[in-house]
């Protein structure tokens, strides 16, 4: 079931502030590799420490491979892309090294992925915070 809370936000509308309210995802904790591991485990014949060597091997081949520039493809799931955010510069002989600011990567689910996430059958529920406090 995937929480959210209901969000107050102050917008300029036509140059006039105004109040909106909208709803925010509220994440459950992190889920971290090693209850990844443990559930491909109990899903597999393959035994936790050797699904943990696999990801964690999985883990720093993909972030090399991210880092020198390459895209990295993972099937129905989606995909790892590195980008530039760029200084504009006006001419092109301009462009260097220096213009680059940041380095970053940016996931992109699949097509089937995406489908999925439109067309699930997800369950949202309002959860107030002050309840719960």
């Amino acid at each position: 079931m995937i929480h959210y809370v209901k969000q107050k936000r102050t917008l300029w509308v036509k140059g006039e502030k105004v109040e909106r309210y909208n709803a925010r995802i509220l994440r459950s904790a992190d889920t971290p590799l090693d209850t990844i591991a443990q559930e491909i485990s109990h899903a597999t014949s393959v035994s936790y420490p050797d699904v943990l060597a696999a990801l964690k091997a999985f883990e720093i081949h993909v972030s090399n491979h991210v880092l020198n520039g390459s895209a990295v493809r993972f099937g129905t799931l989606g995909s790892f892309i590195p980008t530039l955010r760029t200084k504009a510069v006006t001419e092109s002989k301009e462009v260097n090294a220096d213009t680059v600011r940041r380095v970053t990567c940016r996931f992109f689910p699949s097509k089937d992925f995406r489908l999925k996430m439109k067309t699930a059958q997800l369950e949202f529920k309002d959860l107030d915070l002050i309840k719960h406090v």
